[in-house]
């Protein structure tokens, strides 16, 4: 699915270049250099460490740098940002959703989530992550039928004691079909990462964090699956369903759409130590 893309020099408009070297300064990897005339440079030996993160493209005051085919009017301007009080209530407002309305997000909004992604950091700048969002609700309906008859064969083989030993509080609710896993979610979207990724681990969490708070700010619902992550490993069919790409693995999965619930006011939590 995806390609190496094709090693591209950085090229410098020499006409708007203003010689600051805020782009050489702000080089991550430290491979644009001083050139000829005092223009920056990438040498050629260093091309290929280049991450393609386009710093220098976005620190360039002239917009006279383009990176790997991207150029300054390609790029949105800077924007205003919430104010820091904002932010804070948007932090301790948000809530995991577990009651949805029954009601699909619409395409507009799914589009909007879909272009957010693009934003999203990831370690070494290694854009490799796949990410299956699920819209139609007869796909989430299958997921969650087939989840439901997976922990149905795990109590009755005994299994399910070993892994969860606490399982038996949700007993009845299981056996009886409930939605114990999805929550009657409409939606929800499965972010994987190629296993020889630099940072793994990190990557899916990091991007589906990011996704959570622009939800908020759409007025939509979400809720953290980790059980949902243990069904996929588990059951092949599912897994199969979601078409990863080979050598990817899934590290997280999050319900989202409209809540049926509306909070007074946020919590009180206890501060964690922070020293």
């Amino acid at each position: 699915m995806y390609r190496e893309k094709q090693i591209v020099m950085i090229e410098i408009d020499r006409q708007s270049c203003i010689k600051c070297g805020k782009c050489i300064r702000d080089c991550v990897v430290e491979v644009l250099k001083a050139g000829e005339g005092g223009y920056p440079s990438l040498p050629p030996e260093l091309a290929r460490y280049c991450l393609n993160c386009q710093h220098c493209l976005a620190v360039c005051p002239a917009g006279a740098l383009s990176c790997h085919g991207v150029k300054a009017p390609d790029c949105a301007g800077i924007g205003e940002l919430p104010d820091a009080g904002k932010m804070l209530n948007l932090l301790r407002q948000r809530r995991s959703i577990r009651h949805y309305r029954n009601e699909s997000v619409s395409p507009e909004i799914i589009d909007k989530l879909k272009s957010a992604l693009a934003w999203t950091p990831t370690g070494c700048n290694y854009h490799r992550l796949f990410f299956r969002i699920i819209s139609d609700r007869a796909e989430m309906d299958y997921f969650r039928s087939e989840t439901s008859k997976m922990l149905q064969l795990l109590i009755r083989t005994g299994i399910m004691r070993l892994i969860y030993p606490n399982f038996r509080r949700y007993l009845d609710e299981i056996m009886s079909g409930k939605d114990v896993i999805y929550r009657g979610a409409p939606h929800m979207i499965i972010a994987a990462v190629p296993k020889s990724a630099p940072c793994r681990e990190a990557d899916p969490w990091i991007a589906l964090s990011y996704l959570d708070l622009y939800m908020q700010s759409l007025g939509l619902g979400s809720c953290w699956c980790g059980f949902a992550v243990h069904a996929f490993k588990w059951n092949p069919r599912l897994r199969k369903e979601l078409h990863l790409p080979s050598g990817y693995r899934i590290g997280g999965v999050l319900l989202f759409g409209w809540p049926d619930v509306t909070y007074a006011r946020a919590t009180a939590p206890e501060e964690f130590p922070a020293e």
